[in-house]
């Protein structure tokens, strides 16, 4: 019953963006602009007071959850990669597969399902899996696709750095680095104070639902095999 309730707002949410798509109240663009306020504004400033406002010594305690999830997210990666490699598949696919595989969908549904499932520390989860997926996977995953076009080496760690360069400077990465260190520091937020982030905040989740939604009516897509099982793996 408690997946239900978890899951069951996400089908509403994305079932009205779709509605809203086939009736053509939004222009196309519209989903870009959506996702971009929450991965700019709205995420970011739900994750900096979230983990504010967090007892130190609760971070400290969960700190096994971080390593449990970079096994989930990177060794998962890894074992697909080297999976797709023995069955001699192009490291292209390979890895935008891997990608696919081990990256939750946590800035999207994160906020909406783990609230439900695991309370308020639920912003830990993902805060941390944001961080994974923009400071490790995705400058991977750049590095092998520019290696699998033949590309010299400088080339590869090149674009792999800038894509690192590029994905500390958004504020869905730096925000909850910042309010990790302020929080160990012994700095935490009044409750008073977190309605100053969460008036914005709590919109993340919804909006970026919602916008998914939308996409899916202006992206053409197809239900195949290969989709269905990159789906239940990933699951």
């Amino acid at each position: 019953m408690l997946l239900i309730l978890a899951i069951l707002p996400i089908v509403v949410t994305v079932g009205l963006g779709v509605f809203a798509g086939l009736r053509h109240q939004f222009a196309p663009t519209t989903s870009d602009i959506l996702i971009q306020l929450v991965m700019h504004y709205a995420l970011p400033l739900s994750l900096f007071g979230g983990i504010l406002s967090l007892k130190r010594a609760t971070i400290i305690q969960n700190s096994s959850v971080a390593l449990w999830l970079a096994l989930g997210m990177l060794g998962g990666m890894v074992i697909v990669i080297v999976s797709q490699c023995c069955f001699q598949q192009q490291l292209e696919t390979g890895t935008l597969r891997a990608l696919v595989i081990a990256s939750p969908s946590i800035p999207f549904m994160g906020v909406s399902v783990l609230l439900v499932v695991f309370g308020k520390i639920s912003v830990l989860l993902v805060a941390l899996g944001g961080l994974y997926m923009n400071l490790v996977q995705v400058p991977v995953s750049v590095l092998l696709l520019t290696l699998a076009g033949g590309s010299t080496p400088e080339q590869r760690w090149r674009a792999g750095w800038q894509k690192l360069c590029r994905a500390s400077r958004q504020p869905v990465v730096w925000a909850p680095i910042s309010a990790f260190l302020l929080n160990l520091a012994g700095l935490r937020l009044p409750s008073a104070w977190l309605t100053n982030f969460t008036e914005l905040g709590q919109a993340a989740g919804g909006v970026a639902l919602f916008a998914l939604g939308l996409l899916l009516t202006t992206r053409p897509w197809r239900l195949t095999r290969m989709v269905v099982l990159n789906v239940l793996l990933k699951i």
